[in-house]
C-alpha cells in the first residue's frame, strides 16, 4: 500500500509527504469534497455547500477558483502530480485506485467479495484484513462534515460494517476465534445495543477458550441492554450466555490457516477520530524508536533475557505480555529491559517507548505519563483528553491494533502503571521497579538478584578492558567481594580500572578493603550517582557550581534559561548551561516553537546538586531560589494584569506592583509568555514547597490562575492548587488556604465533581468570613450557588446569589455585582419570571459597558440569549450569542467559546439553519471533550442527537445521543441522562415500528 497518496479513511492525510502543506480550512475542506468523488466533475454548485452549508457568499464561485489555484499548488510542491481539471461541470481529480485509500477499499472490499464467492475463502479473508487495515476511523474526522458527504460517508461507514461482519465470518470459519473478539470489541464500542454483536462475541471467547471472559461479556451484555434501553436479552443471548456459564462453546470449524498465514500484513493503527482530532495533512507518522542506547559491553543475565523474550513475544492477538523485572537498586534492571528492547525490535514494527517513571525519588503522574505516551504514538496534543480516565481508554484504543513495545522504567507502584497498560492486542509492556509490583494484574514477574560468580568476572573483565585485570587473580577475587557481586557496583570500578591506566587492581582491591570508606569507592543507588556526578561537579568554575548547586534545588521538571537569569547575567547563564550539558549534568529536553532550549536534570543528578559543597555554598543555593521564586512571582502578576479580561476571582496581591516592569506586556504578550513558560510554574512550586518556600508556593499557584481560567488548563490547574493549599496551611496563611480551596472548588464545577466542589467552596466561604473578606465571601457565593442550581436546587441558590450582590456592592466590585446579578438571572429564567430576569440583566449589561470589559459582556449576552430563547425570540438570541462567541474567539477563550457554540447550534434550529446549528455543535461538543468539560461535551451532544432525529437521520442521531448518554452519566446528572436515554429507546422504538 505504499503507492497511496492521499488517505481520507480516517483524517485527512497526504501520504509519504514532509510537513503541514495545507493548512487553511477551505482548501483542505475542498480537497476532501473531490476526493469522495474521485475522477468525477463536482459541480461548484455541490462545492460551495460543502464549503459554506447552505449559505455561500455572493463571490463563492471566484472564491472557490483562488481555492483550486491554492491547492494545485501545494499539490505540485508536495510532489503529487494529481491534476485537478476544471470544465463547465465543475472540477476533478484525478488519482488512481491505488493512490486514495477509499478506493482501494472498495476495490479489495470487491475483490474479497468475489474470491469468497468462488470458494476462496482463505484468500478472500487475507484481502479483506488488508482492506479493513486501511481503516483508520470514521472518514474526514478531523473536518467539519457539511450535509453535502454525508450519503457518501454513511456508504462507507456501511461498507465498513458489512467488511467486519464478513470477516469475522470467515475468521470464526477458520479457527481464528481470539482475532474475531478483537473485531467484535471494536463494533461493540460503536453499537453498545447490537444483541447478535454480543451474542457471537460470547461465542468467540468460547471458541477460544476463554470461558471466564465469555461470562464477563454475557453479563456486560444484559447489564448494557438494562441500563440503557430496560430491556432483556433475547433468545439467542440468552443461549449463548447458558453456554458460557457451562463452559461449552459453540462448534466452530477446526484451525484452517496456517499461523504463518493468518497476519499477512498487520492492521494499520486506529488513530484519534473526530473534529478536532489531528491536523489535517501531516508528516508521516513514523513509528517511535525510543530506546537508550544498549550497552556494547552487557553481560550476564542469559536465562532471564530468554524467558523475557519469550514472553513478549508470544503472538496471542488479545493477551497483551506484561514483564515486570524487580531488584534492588543496581541489579542491572535498566540495562536488562534496554537490551530486550533491541532485541526484539523487529516483533514491534509499530514502534518501541521507554518512559522514566522516576519512582526512585519522585514519582511521575499516570496522567502525565499517559499524555506522553499518547504523543509518542503520534497523537497530537490536542487530541489528547483532558480526563486521565478518557486518556487510558484512548490509550488502549490505539494500542489494540498495534504492536507496540512500551518499556517503563523505575516505576514506584502498581497503581503508578495500572493505568498505562494495554487492554488487548500484541502490544507488549516491560517494566522495571524495586518493587515486585504482584498487585499488577495480569503481570509475569521477573525478580533480578545479583549476579553469580562467573558473570560478575566476565561484567568486570569487559569493562574494564583487555588485560586491566586476570579474572583469576586474587585482585579480582577481592574487587568483586566488596562490590557483592552488584552489577553498578561492577560496573562503577571497572570503568574506573578503564579510565585509570595508573590504577591498578590490586591498590583498588586495597581501597576497597576499607569499610569506611567503601561506599566512596563503591556506589549503590543514589551514592552510585553522587561518586560519579561528584567528579564532574569537580571540574566546573565557581559561577558554574553555583548555578548547578540553584538547579539543585529548582529543577523539579523542566525549567528554561529564562527563569534562572535573576542570579546571573544572560551571557553567564548560557555559558553554564553549555559546561554543565557538557560534563551530563544537565541535559536538553525539548526545544520550544520559539526555538529556546527547555532543560531537565534526572532526579538523582538532582539531589547530588542539593548536597554538592560546603554550609555556606548550600545556604546561597537557597538564597538564589528564593530571588528566582520572587522575580517569577512577581512576572506572574505583571503577565496576569496585561490579560486581555477581568479575573473573577481572588488574587494572591491586592496592592500595586512593587517595581516598575522595564518591559510592560501587552494582552498579547502576557498570553503568549504564559504559554511559552507554562511547563516552569507547576515544577517551580514543587521546589518552594520541597524547601520550605511555603509562601512562594501557594502564592505562584494563585497568581497564575486567571491564566488557568482562561485557557481552561485543567490538569495544571490542579497539579499547582493542590500543592499550594497544602503550602498555604504549611505557612499558616488562612487568606491564602481560603484562595486555594476557592479555586479548587470552581475547578471541581468546571469538571463535575461535585463532592470536592462542594466541600472546598464551603471551605473557602468560611474561611473568608473567618478573615473579613466581603469579596472574596461574594466570590464565592457565586460558587456555592451555582452548585446549588446546577445540581437543581435553585430555591437554595438564589439566596447565595443575593449574598453575593450585597457582598459586592459593600466592597464597590462593578465586575463582582455584574457576575452576580446576572447569576441571579439564571435563576428567574427557571422560575419562568422573564421580567425579573431581564431587569438584573440589563443591570448587569450596564455594568460590564461601563467597566470597558468585553469579555464580561459576551457573558451576560450569553445569559441574555437564553432570556430570548424563552420569550421566543430566536433571532434575537443568535444575534446575542454571536457577538460573544466573536469576543471570547478574539481572545482565545476556548472554554467560554464551547458553552456559546452549544447554545448557538440549539438557538439556530427554530431558525430553519439546520447546517450552521450542526457545525455549531459539532466544535462546542469536540472542544468541550477536549477541555474535559462534560456539561458542554454533553449538552452539544444532546441537541445534535435532536437535530438528526428531526430530520430523520436515525443513525447519526442514535451515535450522538448515545454519546449524550454517556457523558451525562459520567457528569453525574441523572436527569439529562434519563432524557437522553428515553430518546435513544424512542429512535429504537419507531425504527422497529418502521
Amino acid at each position: 500500500m505504499n503507492s497511496l497518496r492521499y488517505e481520507i479513511l480516517g483524517p485527512l492525510r497526504l501520504a509519504h509527504v514532509h510537513g503541514q502543506p495545507l493548512r487553511a480550512s477551505k482548501p483542505r475542506q475542498l480537497l476532501a469534497t473531490l476526493l469522495l468523488h474521485p475522477n468525477r466533475f463536482v459541480s461548484t454548485e455541490l462545492i460551495a455547500d460543502a464549503l459554506w452549508e447552505g449559505t455561500p457568499p455572493r463571490s463563492a464561485t471566484a472564491n472557490i477558483r483562488t481555492y483550486v489555484r491554492a491547492l494545485r499548488g501545494v499539490l505540485q510542491e508536495a510532489g503529487l502530480p494529481a491534476p485537478i481539471d476544471t470544465s463547465a461541470a465543475g472540477y476533478s481529480i484525478e488519482v488512481g485506485v491505488d493512490e486514495l485509500d477509499s478506493s482501494m477499499f472498495e476495490a479489495l472490499i470487491a475483490e474479497g467479495g468475489h474470491l469468497r464467492d468462488a470458494g476462496d475463502k482463505r484468500q478472500a479473508m487475507l484481502v479483506l484484513s488488508k482492506a479493513y487495515g486501511l481503516w483508520r476511523g470514521h472518514p474526514l474526522d478531523d473536518l467539519t462534515i457539511p450535509s453535502a458527504w454525508e450519503g457518501t460517508i454513511a456508504r462507507l461507514d456501511a461498507q465498513y460494517r458489512g467488511l467486519v461482519d464478513t470477516l469475522l465470518d470467515l475468521r470464526l470459519e477458520h479457527g481464528d476465534a481470539s482475532g474475531a473478539a478483537v473485531l467484535l470489541s471494536g463494533r461493540l464500542t460503536e453499537d453498545p445495543y447490537d444483541e447478535q454483536l454480543w451474542r457471537r462475541l460470547v461465542d468467540a471467547l468460547l471458541a477460544a477458550g476463554r470461558t471466564g471472559e465469555a461470562r464477563a461479556a454475557y453479563a456486560k451484555a444484559v447489564q448494557t441492554l438494562a441500563d440503557e434501553l430496560d430491556v432483556k436479552p433475547g433468545e439467542e443471548l440468552q443461549a449463548a450466555g447458558g453456554r458460557a456459564e457451562n463452559g461449552r462453546s459453540a462448534n466452530w470449524p477446526d484451525p484452517g490457516i496456517p499461523a504463518a498465514a493468518r497476519t499477512p500484513e498487520r492492521e494499520a493503527p486506529a488513530e484519534p477520530t473526530g473534529p478536532m482530532a489531528a491536523p489535517v495533512l501531516t508528516e508521516p507518522q513514523r513509528p517511535p524508536s525510543q530506546l537508550p542506547l544498549d550497552l556494547a559491553d552487557f553481560s550476564g543475565r542469559r536465562h532471564n533475557l530468554e524467558q523475557l523474550r519469550d514472553l513478549v513475544c508470544g503472538r496471542d492477538p488479545v493477551r497483551p505480555p506484561i514483564a515486570v523485572i524487580s531488584g534492588a537498586p543496581g541489579t542491572g534492571k535498566t540495562s536488562l529491559a534496554v537490551r530486550l528492547g533491541h532485541l526484539v525490535r523487529e516483533y514491534f514494527p509499530d514502534g518501541q517507548i521507554y518512559l522514566d517513571m522516576r519512582g526512585a525519588t519522585e514519582p511521575r503522574d499516570p496522567g502525565g505519563a499517559l499524555t506522553d505516551l499518547l504523543l509518542s504514538l503520534n497523537v497530537p496534543d490536542f487530541a489528547i483528553p483532558a480526563d486521565p480516565d478518557r486518556r487510558s481508554a484512548a490509550l488502549r484504543s490505539d494500542l489494540a491494533s498495534r504492536r507496540v513495545l512500551i518499556v517503563l522504567d523505575d516505576v514506584a507502584a502498581a497503581s503508578q502503571v495500572a493505568p498505562l497498560m494495554p487492554g488487548t492486542g500484541a502490544s507488549a509492556v516491560v517494566i522495571t521497579s524495586r518493587n515486585r509490583l504482584m498487585d499488577l494484574a495480569g503481570a509475569d514477574s521477573m525478580p533480578l538478584d545479583t549476579f553469580d560468580d562467573a558473570e560478575a568476572a566476565e561484567l568486570l573483565r569487559r569493562v574494564a578492558g583487555s588485560g586491566r585485570v586476570d579474572g583469576a587473580s586474587s585482585a579480582a577475587a577481592e574487587i568483586l567481594s566488596a562490590c557483592g557481586n552488584l552489577p553498578l557496583a561492577i560496573r562503577i570500578v571497572a570503568s574506573r580500572l578503564a579510565q585509570r591506566p595508573d590504577l591498578s587492581a590490586a591498590e583498588l582491591a586495597r581501597r576497597l578493603r576499607d569499610e569506611t570508606h567503601r561506599l566512596d569507592e563503591l556506589s549503590i543507588g543514589e551514592l552510585a550517582v553522587r561518586t560519579s556526578a561528584d567528579l564532574s561537579y569537580g571540574s566546573l568554575s565557581a559561577e558554574e557550581a553555583q548555578l548547578y548547586r540553584l538547579i539543585g534545588h529548582f529543577a523539579v521538571g523542566e525549567f528554561s534559561a529564562r527563569v534562572l537569569e535573576t542570579v546571573a547575567s544572560p551571557a553567564t547563564v548560557r555559558r553554564s548551561l553549555d559546561r554543565l550539558i557538557e560534563v551530563n549534568l544537565v541535559q536538553i529536553s525539548s526545544v520550544d516553537a520559539s526555538g529556546k532550549a527547555r532543560y531537565r536534570v534526572h532526579d538523582l543528578l538532582r539531589l547530588h546538586a542539593i548536597g554538592a559543597g560546603d554550609e555556606e555554598q548550600k545556604a546561597q543555593a537557597v538564597k538564589d531560589l528564593r530571588t528566582v521564586l520572587d522575580s517569577l512571582l512577581h512576572k506572574i502578576r505583571r503577565a496576569g494584569a496585561a490579560l486581555p479580561f477581568v479575573y473573577f476571582g481572588v488574587l494572591e496581591h491586592s496592592g500595586p506592583l512593587d517595581l516598575p516592569d522595564p518591559a510592560p506586556f501587552t494582552d498579547t504578550d502576557a498570553i503568549a509568555w504564559f504559554d511559552s513558560e507554562r511547563s516552569t510554574f507547576v515544577p517551580a512550586i514543587r521546589a518552594a514547597a520541597q524547601n520550605g518556600l511555603h509562601e512562594y508556593a501557594w502564592r505562584i499557584a494563585a497568581a497564575w490562575g486567571p491564566y488557568l481560567d482562561m485557557r481552561a488548563y485543567f490538569d495544571d490547574w490542579n497539579e499547582s492548587h493542590q500543592p499550594g493549599l497544602v503550602s498555604a496551611i504549611a505557612c499558616g496563611d488562612r487568606h491564602g488556604e481560603a484562595i486555594m480551596h476557592r479555586n479548587l472548588g470552581q475547578l471541581a464545577l468546571y469538571q463535575d465533581d461535585w463532592e470536592p466542589a462542594w466541600q472546598h467552596l464551603s471551605a473557602a466561604a468560611e474561611i473568608f468570613a473567618e478573615v473579613g473578606d466581603r469579596f472574596g465571601t461574594g466570590i464565592t457565593a457565586i460558587g456555592l450557588g451555582t452548585w446549588l442550581r446546577e445540581r437543581d436546587r435553585p430555591d437554595e441558590a438564589l439566596p447565595q446569589y443575593e449574598l453575593a450582590v450585597d457582598a459586592f456592592v459593600e466592597v464597590g466590585d462593578k465586575n463582582g455585582e455584574a457576575v452576580a446579578r446576572s447569576a441571579n438571572a439564571s435563576i428567574w429564567l427557571r422560575r419562568n419570571d422573564t421580567v425579573t430576569a431581564g431587569r438584573f440583566l440589563a443591570e448587569a449589561f450596564l455594568l460590564g459597558v461601563r467597566l470597558g470589559d468585553p469579555h464580561r459582556q459576551a457573558k451576560i449576552r450569553r445569559r441574555i440569549a437564553a432570556l430570548r430563547v424563552q420569550q421566543g425570540r430566536h433571532d434575537q438570541a443568535v444575534r446575542q450569542l454571536r457577538a460573544a462567541l466573536a469576543i471570547f474567539k478574539g481572545i482565545g477563550d476556548d472554554h467560554c467559546g464551547a458553552y456559546t457554540r452549544s447554545e448557538l447550534g440549539h438557538a439556530l434550529i427554530p431558525l430553519g439553519e439546520e447546517a450552521a446549528a450542526r457545525r455549531m455543535l459539532m466544535d462546542a461538543m469536540e472542544v468541550g471533550h477536549r477541555l474535559g468539560d462534560r456539561s458542554v461535551e454533553g449538552q452539544a451532544a444532546h441537541h445534535l442527537g435532536q437535530l438528526y432525529a428531526s430530520t430523520g437521520n436515525v443513525e447519526f442521531a442514535r451515535r450522538y445521543l448515545n454519546r449524550a448518554a454517556r457523558v451525562w452519566q459520567l457528569a453525574g446528572n441523572d436527569a439529562k441522562t434519563a432524557e437522553a436515554r428515553a430518546e435513544l429507546a424512542a429512535l429504537s422504538t419507531d425504527r422497529a415500528v418502521g
